[in-house]
């Protein structure tokens, strides 16, 4: 039996907030990230945590993504300006949904939302949402 270590699987943390962080594709930050933003390394990670500024981080190097570097907004992070998408590959916001159910009147159910907002009918997850897929 191969005994693999401890830290193996492990995610490191933010060099910045020293908070959790998630494994992210690098297509999906080559995605996110604005024309003239630089990516180098191959595995990224999302800073999980909602005070800190980072968005992206790679494994033992100085060099972070911030979320004003970003096309799409991060909806867990603290102090982002509405309208922030709760579905990236349709673009639906909370507010729109929201307006469906209280407003409109028009959706009860998880399926009606979708079929009148279009929220998580999509699969383009990997490219449009920050998170990836």
């Amino acid at each position: 039996m191969i005994e693999l270590p401890s830290n193996f699987n492990a995610v490191p943390a933010c060099p910045v907030c020293n908070g959790m962080g998630q494994k992210v594709r690098k297509v999906t930050v080559e995605h996110q990230v604005k024309p003239g933003v630089l990516i180098k390394g191959e595995q990224f990670f999302l800073c999980r945590t909602p005070e800190c500024e980072v968005a992206y981080y790679i494994q033992d190097h100085p060099v972070t993504i911030s979320q004003g570097q970003l096309v799409n907004k991060l909806w867990f992070k603290k102090n982002v300006p509405p309208p922030v998408p709760v579905c990236y590959c349709a673009n639906v916001t909370e507010e729109e949904i929201l307006h469906h159910v209280v407003v409109a009147q028009c959706c009860s159910t998880l399926e009606d939302i979708k079929r009148h907002t279009g929220a998580n009918t999509g699969c383009e997850c990997l490219t449009k949402n920050p998170a990836g897929g």
